[in-house]
């Protein structure tokens, strides 16, 4: 072999070693490659009582647009205004074209899904539902029925920052009560959960549901129970979250104290339970509960009642506008934001880490 040729092979050998080194590296990748970092922030959004109307494609468009990493429908989902429940499914993922097919628009039974007949609405199933829209977050399943009932889920699921737990208070669903008395089932998973939260250092923790105690709407009156109530507010949850009544208010942050405030009873008003007026619409974290009812997502039923004892309960109340509430959770701050499609009221409100 000449020396041409000689210089030749040793360049084949050299490029065939590299080529074999390549293909042995995408094979089996370092185990030390560094995963992305959990978000130090997110977004997501919820409302209740929807149907599929003007103001409903309103709020479609709305949420599309937002930042929210997923919604919360907060009960009452179709009022019957498509012709199925799957239907109503494929009504709210077409108006959600930028969020796409498979954004997490995750489900909570409301009265409109109850199948107690004494109720008077029968809408659906809420089981129907959740098949045309199903879990995207992996939620874990309270116990006697998971997502759209009574389920959690931790978010960001790696080093999460706040956990949300899904109730159904006052609901009759597939013959099951669902009632947080003392001793039963659903509470004690309930506690289970908001303790785990706190014993595992996740900053917040929200509870929703569709139907509130204290409300200044006509219409209802404490439908979810005093006890569910009252345990949400000795554990100081940080965020309430619920639909039912077809408008919009935020409480003041309240709490219990066995001087003060041993107690909410509903249809009265009672000072020592207030532990934060929130008028500047700030509020500390750990002290105290605030509750947010947006019920005017697709519905405007103006019934608020300015007589009402519990009014004293909420720094800000109103019946004239639509949207949905915008949240923004760090470790630090978690605000709330009213994304109006109607009406007059602009409101925002944050709470904030000692």
């Amino acid at each position: 072999m000449g020396p041409w040729g000689a210089r030749l092979w040793a360049c084949a050998a050299m490029i065939s070693t590299m080529v074999l080194a390549a293909c042995d590296e995408a094979a089996d990748p370092p185990v030390n490659v560094p995963r992305p970092a959990a978000p130090d922030a997110f977004a997501f959004a919820a409302a209740g009582d929807h149907g599929a109307n003007d103001l409903t494609d309103l709020g479609l468009e709305a949420l599309d647009r937002s930042n929210a990493e997923f919604y919360l429908a907060l009960g009452d989902l179709d009022y019957d205004e498509t012709s199925s429940d799957r239907a109503w499914c494929e009504y709210v993922t077409e108006r959600l074209p930028s969020k796409g097919p498979r954004f997490p628009f995750e489900l909570v039974a409301g009265n409109h899904e109850d199948d107690d007949e004494d109720d008077g609405a029968d809408d659906g199933r809420i089981a129907d539902f959740a098949k045309c829209l199903p879990d995207r977050l992996g939620v874990r399943a309270g116990p006697e029925r998971g997502y759209g009932v009574e389920y959690a889920f931790d978010y960001p699921a790696r080093r999460p920052l706040a956990r949300f737990v899904a109730i159904s208070p006052g609901l009759e669903l597939d013959g099951e009560e669902y009632t947080y008395e003392p001793r039963s089932p659903h509470r004690e998973w309930l506690v289970e959960e908001i303790d785990g939260a706190r014993e595992s250092g996740i900053r917040w923790v929200v509870v929703a549901a569709h139907q509130p105690c204290l409300n200044t709407g006509l219409r209802h009156g404490c439908d979810s129970g005093e006890e569910v109530m009252n345990l949400l507010l000795a554990k100081r949850v940080d965020l309430f979250l619920a639909g039912h009544n077809h408008l919009y208010e935020r409480s003041k942050q309240l709490a219990l104290d066995d001087s003060q405030c041993p107690r909410v009873v509903a249809d009265s008003f009672d000072a020592g339970c207030v532990v934060d007026a929130g008028a500047d619409g700030s509020y500390v974290a750990g002290r105290g509960t605030v509750m947010v009812t947006a019920g005017s997502f697709g519905r405007l039923e103006p019934d608020e009642d300015d007589e009402d004892a519990e009014r004293r309960y909420f720094a800000v109340t109103d019946a004239e506008t639509t949207g949905f509430v915008e949240y923004t959770v760090s470790r630090d701050r978690l605000a709330g934001t009213l994304v109006r499609t109607g009406g007059p009221l602009d409101d925002s409100f944050e709470i904030r880490a000692q």
